[in-house]
């Protein structure tokens, strides 16, 4: 198994595509698997076109990101396209896309999809060892539990939701085929390699906790029977002295979410973050992630030093899953796009400290509007402002 990287900063999709093809060449000769990360600024069907026609043979999944990409060749902002590819002769990978219309079942669209992804990895009735789930905003909480019922069990998943520079609808997803704007989209692995994953935030409750007592979709209207943001807002200026402004609640927001304990490892709560997007009309917190009724949330607390710092430990952390740890061959990684635009200034040194974690083997991490993964207690959820990160080792300790 041999992964490559490469990125590109070309003002044209044809320029980007040779520059990237002839760099992963060097390292692979026939891919077969790409993930590919771009800005809404990119040609996304040029960009298909153009893969398809220098690597005919290889299963093709993109997905936009929000004002750059990462990969352990560093940070790259602006217009920009990275590509991840792998070459495993031993193993076995495939991958599905399909362009939602407002009708369908949501939940039916993603069986379907999943389904085609294995068939086309040539591993019917076989279980994958790992799935890379994108889909665009709205749905990822049925897709997520679609994937398991389908599958019976929790198959670790690494995924992020489609993103744009400015959560204008300019997000995408792509495959060998199509483009989409609306859709969702799965690589399945049978690696013949060990896979090893982690997917959490770093941030920590505060004390405060409501029960949600009204929700309308991804509006959460009510805590304890009052206006969401009432209760929010009152939390914040009790941990900053601060009051909140309406106008600035997402940027705000990001050092002080919302939280649902998920688990607990070793007596140690473990949370699904909940980013505070907007206010709604009757004084509810819009969220990119869905609250049930009768949960309670809590009201979480991180540093800008955490942000910059956590990407390491999350990677740290699936080294540490692995319990015959060794150099990981490469990874994956999804960082929240709410996160990146935080701490723009020092992502540098969040790719330098992802590097230096992953001991410099190739990886790629796109900026998302929503993370998915699996908890080290085997959960697998969609929240806001997570990491998640997926190392592939060696078979030979």
């Amino acid at each position: 198994m041999r992964i490559a990287t490469s990125s590109s900063s070309a003002p044209s999709a044809i320029e980007a595509i040779q520059a990237i093809a002839e760099e992963i060449s060097r390292k692979i000769s026939t891919p077969s698997l790409m993930l590919v990360y771009y800005t809404e600024t990119q040609d996304a069907e040029c960009i298909k076109r153009e893969l398809n026609r220098h690597f005919p043979n290889t299963c093709v999944i993109g997905c936009s990101s929000c004002q750059g990409t990462m990969t352990d060749k560093g940070y790259v902002g602006g217009h920009t396209l990275a590509v991840w590819a792998v070459e495993d002769v031993e193993g076995a990978y495939g991958s599905a896309l399909c362009e939602l219309n407002p009708d369908d079942d949501i939940a039916e669209s993603a069986r379907a999809v999943l389904s085609r992804a294995i068939d086309s990895s040539g591993r019917p009735g076989e279980l994958p060892a790992l799935i890379t789930l994108h889909a665009t905003p709205g749905h990822e909480e049925t897709i997520l539990t679609a994937i398991r019922e389908e599958l019976g069990i929790n198959i670790p998943i690494i995924g992020g939701s489609a993103a744009d520079d400015g959560v204008s609808g300019k997000w995408s997803l792509m495959d060998n085929q199509r483009v989409t704007s609306c859709g969702i989209s799965m690589a399945v692995f049978f690696p013949s390699a060990r896979v090893s994953y982690s997917f959490h935030n770093g941030y920590a409750a505060m004390g405060p906790s409501a029960v949600a007592t009204r929700v309308d979709g991804r509006t959460l209207v009510e805590l304890d029977g009052m206006p969401a943001f009432d209760i929010y807002a009152k939390w914040y200026f009790d941990a900053t002295g601060t009051e909140i402004n309406t106008e600035a609640l997402f940027a705000r927001s990001t050092l002080f979410p919302l939280g649902r304990q998920t688990g607990n490892i070793h007596g140690m709560p473990y949370y699904t973050l909940s980013h505070p997007a907007t206010v709604s009309s009757e004084g509810g917190i819009q969220m990119f992630c869905n609250i049930q009724e009768g949960e309670t949330v809590h009201f979480m607390s991180g540093t800008t030093e955490m942000l910059v710092s956590r990407a390491g430990r999350v990677v740290d952390s699936a080294n540490d899953h692995d319990k015959n740890t060794c150099d990981p061959i490469g990874g994956l990684a999804i960082y929240c796009a709410g996160c990146m635009l935080h701490v723009s200034d020092s992502l540098h040194s969040v790719a330098a400290n992802m590097r230096l974690s992953m001991h410099h083997a190739p990886f790629i991490c796109p900026f998302t509007f929503g993370e998915q993964g699996q908890f080290l207690g085997g959960e697998i959820a969609h929240g806001n402002l997570m990491i998640s990160a997926v190392l592939f080792h060696k078979e030979e300790l």
